[in-house]
């Protein structure tokens, strides 16, 4: 019995091994960098500039409608992978987004009875992403040379943080809010070559495009000061945290509770892009 038990495990031993050995032939690691562009977009809210005069009254005004894509930005990552043969293989990435700021400026001026009224807001939005993307790689083959495609999924764990710097009348108000929560589910695509270095390592250039929405599902205020006075221990949570729901009812006679967070429905933020990453690729 010892015996039997003993050749068993020798078995399994020596098959381990060669199953190492057999897999390891075509496992890599990716180690890359990159930078994204804006691919899909959407609006910061805004009007055209515009001045008007009523009874004594006059006021002007501009404000800039921006297009945002929270998917641009540089992206730092690595991927672990297996070619199955010299044509085909997959992959499982994973990359950190640092997302680029994109800055919107609204400003007006009022004039009531000779009462002047002067207010600029800027409002600067940015976004972080933690990515994970399973692929499959199809691959020439060549030697020196070895052009690619891949195309699979993208998971991602995300935040957008909006800074609104408002001067009303020499009044200074500064406010940070932070959107997180929830996962974005999206579609990756790209293409590039391989240029080998030696048996072990090869540099990579990579086509990237990203499909990509993320609607956050909570919001929080993190920082509000005016004048340099802290806000936020008189506000109510109501006042500064948010549930991001995909629908909800009220009723102005059963008003809810400022001890809870105010629901508002959910909103979907693009971070497509379309930019170029490099990197090496080392074999296991």
């Amino acid at each position: 019995m010892k015996t039997k038990c003993f050749k068993t495990l020798l078995v399994l031993f020596v098959m381990s091994l060669f199953a190492k050995k057999f897999f390891a032939q075509g496992a890599y690691v990716n180690i890359n960098a990159g930078y994204g562009l804006s691919m899909s977009s959407q609006n910061i809210e805004g009007f055209d500039n515009s001045s008007s005069n009523n009874n004594g009254s006059s006021s002007s005004g501009s404000r800039e409608q921006v297009n945002v894509s929270l998917g641009k930005g540089f992206n730092v990552g690595g991927a672990f992978g297996y070619m199955f043969n010299k044509n085909i293989g997959a992959e499982l990435g994973i990359s950190y987004l640092l997302g680029g700021n994109t800055t919107a400026k609204n400003s007006s001026n009022d004039n009531f009875g000779g009462s002047a009224n002067n207010r600029t807001t800027d409002i600067i939005i940015s976004s972080n992403m933690f990515r994970i993307n399973p692929s499959l790689v199809i691959a020439s083959g060549f030697e020196k040379i070895n052009p690619y495609a891949k195309f699979g999924l993208v998971l991602g764990l995300g935040s957008i943080m909006y800074d609104v710097n408002e001067n009303d009348n020499a009044d200074i108000r500064l406010m940070k809010i932070k959107l997180n929560g929830g996962i974005a589910l999206g579609l990756n695509a790209g293409v590039g070559a391989l240029f080998k270095l030696s048996d072990k390592m090869s540099f990579f250039g990579e086509l990237n495009m990203v499909n990509l929405s993320y609607a956050p599902t909570k919001g929080e205020i993190t920082e509000s000061t005016k004048n340099g006075v802290d806000e936020l221990p008189n506000m109510t949570t109501r006042e500064k945290q948010i549930e991001f729901v995909d629908s909800y009812t009220f009723s102005g006679g059963n008003p809810p509770s400022d001890s809870q967070p105010r629901q508002e429905l959910k909103q979907k933020f693009p971070f497509g892009s379309f930019g170029l990453n490099f990197g090496l690729r080392i074999g296991i």
